[in-house]
């Protein structure tokens, strides 16, 4: 059993308190936060221990495992007094700040014989599973390209995780623009290497570094990935894959994925193609309906994961590769080129 201890009681802390105790083989132990009022909450409906500090918790408790659920400042130092301690942490994103910290970091966990993982919580969405395993097994063909579009309906200096997001690049932006990121990683693949990445900053509202960003690299396979994320706009998340006989759209929001294998369009030489593209709409459409129904209610029978819960199969994933089962859900690769993409578009 992982005797597993949380650090950081914001908003996503639920999510992994939750996925702590749907995972068999791990029992949450104890919590830390510096807002002792945060710690009386936790008190109020949980026996566990709880901490105002790290060091006091590792001092006081034994554990195998640590999630970090702090501010990014704070990463870094939490994740390698963990490492110190021989104990295994699971971070959330954004790993940490700069390359020196990555490299430090992951260095430090190697030459203690423990894991250092980020959560990549996203790229576990269902459908997004579902049209990478599809594209992935040549379905639709050699894959030619992907595009990967991030918008919120949020303003870049409303701090909705905290203050300390002001103290980021983009803000509240700039805390989130890891998600597309490693999104296009995990759907294209890597980049060939730095000189094949571009990115492009935009800066549309003022006292903010920037609130949308392209960029857009090559892969050694010359698969072409372009990833664009917006802010003070309508909500979208959408992943396109472009393969030679077929493209495969996931839309998170709706938890659907559409595919399209013949041509529509002006040069079209099909009959009917408005016909044949509605019809295909209504196909697709009633698949998601089917399926969003169907999910839902072997959810609450079940009493699972619902399909929106992301970090649940990350925890999993990770308390297996930590009993030496599977490769864990972030490939050091995907994190290295996450955290590179990262330090680029926050120009550090």
């Amino acid at each position: 059993m992982l005797r597993t201890a949380v650090v950081g009681l914001g908003e996503v802390s639920q999510w992994h308190e939750r996925a702590i105790a749907d995972t068999p083989d791990a029992t949450l132990v104890a919590v830390a936060d510096t807002d002792e009022s945060a710690l009386s909450r936790f008190r109020s409906r949980s026996g566990v221990g709880t901490y105002t500090d790290l060091d006091a918790l590792l001092g006081d408790e034994s554990v195998d495992w640590v999630h970090v659920c702090t501010p990014v400042q704070t990463h870094y130092d939490l994740a390698t007094t963990c490492v110190d301690h021989d104990i295994h942490v699971l971070v959330e994103k954004p790993f940490v700040r700069t390359r020196d910290e990555f490299e430090a970091l992951t260095a430090a966990a190697d030459r203690a014989g423990v894991r250092a993982t980020v959560v990549h919580n996203q790229v576990y969405y269902r459908p997004f599973r579902e049209a990478h395993r599809r594209v992935r097994d040549g379905e639709f063909g050699p894959l030619h390209g992907v595009s990967v579009r991030w918008a919120e309906d949020a303003d870049p200096r409303d701090p909705d995780r905290g203050d300390w997001v002001l103290d980021l690049p983009g803000g509240e932006f700039g805390e989130g623009i890891v998600h597309p990121i490693y999104v296009g990683l995990r759907a294209a693949g890597y980049p060939a290497d730095e000189s094949s990445v571009d990115v492009e900053r935009i800066a549309t509202a003022t006292d903010a570094a920037f609130d949308g960003v392209a960029l857009s690299y090559a892969t050694p396979d010359d698969v072409a990935c372009t990833i664009q994320h917006h802010s003070n706009v309508p909500d979208q998340r959408r992943v396109d894959f472009v393969a030679e006989s077929g493209h495969v759209t996931v839309d998170i929001a709706t938890q659907s994925v559409r595919t399209q294998r013949s041509s529509y369009g002006p040069n079209t030489s099909s009959a009917y193609p408005m016909v044949r593209a509605a019809l295909r709409g209504v196909q697709n459409a009633t698949r998601a309906t089917v399926r969003a129904v169907t999910e839902t209610t072997t959810d609450r029978l079940r009493d699972s994961y619902a399909p929106h819960d992301t970090h649940t199969p990350v925890v999993r994933r990770e308390a297996a590769a930590i009993r030496g089962e599977g490769e864990g859900p972030t490939p050091r690769a995907e994190a290295d080129w996450a955290n590179r993409l990262f330090t680029l578009v926050c120009g550090r």
